[in-house]
């Protein structure tokens, strides 16, 4: 029994320890800011500090300016990124002497790894990294260095998603595609939500639309369709979505055709997908896919940064499933098989990351469904780093091409869709 007891308290010492041990603060930077910490040219007074990127001094939740700057670089130091930052970053950095038969030894190597300064023995020389050039500088001009390094060469500014610099945040404006360009190797998802009941009727009283008891539709049944993009070239992009909605997938491409920018007046892509829905068949009692073809030529004009507007040709060959056997009582519009569209849509930036949209589907050819109305829908964007979330309210639930063309109807409803860049 003493024994027992002797172990129990030899147990309970060392579990006291460890727990005393453990309390202590186990000190240990993160990757990112190791990086940071490791560069020779960062500022000591920043260094293994969590409030360099964060605004709270613990570390972790929103990032300061310099934080969302760092993370925007992919968290990698870079002669631009010092230069940009400079109460962050030392211009210059000087080792300490050496001793050398021709006398002392210092080297000033600048934050911009393009050019050193030699000393020896009282003479000054610099070197060029870039160029594998020595020569000869005086004093004067070497101190004229060190105060002021020659800055690195401007980087060429490539287009960034969302485009803060352009009034159009995303690929579709509600359901119509937009002439924005791709980046490669990017990859991005798109989710689609749209409520089915209505919250405003055009033409007649809306006895079952959603009001503030009914959350204005937000607790009703709904769609929720989910997609992705991906960048093979800076013109070359390739997507595929899936609807719930007659479970359609749809999948296809975008080609870039022109960019607004220098010479060229507007920009223009070109987008072919393949929608396959399941549809039941009453003469053999049971379900079959059925394909429609969609071609869209998105055409967009950017007023500054505050506007831009999209004329969008929309063809969709073989939209409708009922078009080869029609009833002698079927209306004219009921018996066509294709259906042409002219999209036209806005996009008004009135804050830096809020933008408002709006878009009309006018059918000018082919299908039309009995008692259908032309799409239209309505929404307003807020853009974050990697985010577009954006709330619609539209007459279609449909969010695939062909279907969002051919179902508008007189009651609207709300919905909501949003953009994240994955990479």
């Amino acid at each position: 029994m003493r024994f027992c007891r002797k172990r129990q308290g030899v147990f309970f010492l060392l579990l006291l320890a460890g727990c005393v041990m453990g309390a202590s603060p186990a000190w240990a930077l993160p990757e990112f800011m190791l990086r940071f910490t490791q560069d020779p040219y960062s500022r000591p007074e920043f260094r293994a500090q969590c409030s360099t990127c964060h605004i709270n001094p613990q570390g972790g939740g929103p990032r300061n300016p310099f934080g969302s700057a760092f993370e925007k670089n992919q968290h990698i130091v870079t002669p631009e990124f010092r230069q940009a930052w400079p109460d962050h970053f030392l211009p210059s950095v000087t080792t300490a002497p050496v001793a050398s038969a021709q006398g002392e030894v210092k080297v000033t190597l600048f934050a911009n790894e393009r050019d050193t300064v030699l000393e020896i023995g009282g003479e000054r020389y610099r070197l060029h990294l870039k160029e594998a050039r020595l020569e000869k500088v005086t004093p004067e001009e070497a101190a004229r260095l060190v105060a002021a390094p020659p800055p690195p060469p401007a980087a060429a500014r490539e287009p960034k998603l969302p485009l803060r610099d352009q009034p159009t945040f995303d690929h579709t404006l509600v359901n119509l595609p937009t002439a924005l360009p791709y980046e490669r190797g990017s990859l991005s998802m798109r989710f689609t939500h749209r409520f089915t009941q209505p919250v405003i009727r055009i033409g007649e009283d809306c006895d079952g639309c959603a009001g503030v008891s009914d959350l204005y539709g937000f607790d009703s049944f709904s769609y929720s369709s989910l997609g992705g993009t991906y960048g093979i070239t800076n013109r070359l992009a390739a997507t595929m979505y899936r609807s719930p909605l007659e479970r359609n997938y749809e999948f296809g491409g975008s080609v870039q055709l022109l960019r607004q920018q220098g010479r060229e007046p507007f920009s223009a892509a070109m987008k072919a997908t393949v929608e396959s829905r399941l549809l039941f068949v009453p003469e053999k009692r049971d379900s079959e896919r059925f394909q429609t073809t969609n071609l869209a030529f998105p055409v967009s004009r950017a007023i500054s940064t505050v506007a831009e507007v999209f004329v969008v040709p929309m063809v969709s060959f073989r939209a409708n499933p009922l078009a080869a056997s029609p009833g002698p009582s079927v209306p004219e519009g009921e018996k066509r098989s294709h259906l042409g569209v002219i999209g036209l849509g806005t996009s008004i930036r009135f804050r830096p990351r809020t933008a408002l949209v709006m878009e009309w589907l006018p059918r000018v050819a082919g299908f039309r469904a009995t008692g259908s109305r032309n799409a239209y829908a309505f929404g307003i964007l807020r853009s974050t780093n990697r985010h577009v979330f954006e709330l619609v309210l539209s007459n279609s639930i449909a969010t695939t091409t062909s279907r969002a063309t051919s179902t508008g109807s007189a009651d609207f409803a709300l919905g909501f869709n949003l953009y994240r860049r994955l990479r």
